[in-house]
């Protein structure tokens, strides 16, 4: 399997000398949905499709659920799920306060075997 990727153009915020510099940009990307991976993961498995599909509709019901009962989820071997917030900077602790934060964002950090199985990718220019 091959990741494609396209040379993008990007302005720096850092620098200012308004030159154009260019990076590599994931592309072509193609979207696996519910269904496709159900059957995927059916041929694999003893499962059939649709029972795969009702546990994954299932735990995509409960991962909000826990992590807006302030657990993170860790689901071995796919990985991390975790709340962060962003929030305002300021002077002393008695400032901050919910109105302070800005924005809660879920994370994902997989796990170790995920990301080992992304090394030694073969990348092809588009």
């Amino acid at each position: 399997m091959t990741v494609l990727y396209q040379v993008s153009p990007v302005k720096s915020h850092l620098n200012n000398d308004g030159q154009t510099k260019y990076l590599a940009r994931a592309s072509k990307r193609k979207i696996a949905d519910l269904a496709m991976i159900s059957r995927m993961m059916s041929k694999r498995s003893t499962l059939n499709a649709a029972d795969i599909t009702a546990v994954l509709v299932s735990l995509a019901e409960i991962v909000p659920e826990l992590l807006l009962d302030n657990y993170t989820v860790h689901l071995p071997p796919l990985g991390i799920f975790s709340l962060s917030i962003k929030s305002e900077v300021l002077n002393t602790p008695e400032e901050v306060n919910k109105s302070s934060i800005k924005e809660v964002k879920i994370q994902f950090l997989p796990d170790k075997a995920i990301v080992n199985e992304l090394k030694g990718v073969e990348l092809e220019k588009v």
